[in-house]
């Protein structure tokens, strides 16, 4: 025979192990959601090295609806572990332009001449 006493405790380890069991389930689903909500801009620009983030950062100003494309593709491939070398600013524009984006940089032309740095212009005007 089974004393009240028994199925008490025999109940209340059931309902401690269903407690666990559920606590269990919602921390694995927590986890999952927090990897799933992370931004593809910085799981790229965890990889960017170099003038990776200036190249991403004029695309995003010239081209932001094909940057938002490409770079959830880039995570994607980041996540997936496809690419696990970083990404240089040279390569992330070559990535561009053969999507047919060109990205127009700024580029500056300087001259080191007795430990100053001139500009194009400053240097003509001295030739001059």
């Amino acid at each position: 025979m089974v004393s009240p006493e028994m199925s008490d405790i025999e109940l209340e380890m059931l309902k401690l192990r269903k407690l666990r069991e559920l606590e269990r389930k919602l921390k694995t689903s927590t986890q999952k959601t927090e990897t799933v909500k992370e931004d593809p801009f910085e799981v790229v620009g965890r990889m960017l090295v170099g003038r990776g983030k200036e190249v991403l950062e004029a695309a995003r100003l010239q081209f932001p609806e094909a940057t938002d494309i490409i770079i959830n593709g880039l995570a994607t491939l980041i996540k997936n572990g496809k690419i696990k070398e970083p990404i240089s600013g040279e390569l992330l524009h070559e990535i561009f332009r053969a999507f047919g984006y060109d990205i127009r940089l700024e580029t500056k032309i300087v001259f080191k001449e007795h430990g100053k740095v001139k500009s194009l212009a400053e240097k003509l005007k001295e030739e001059l």
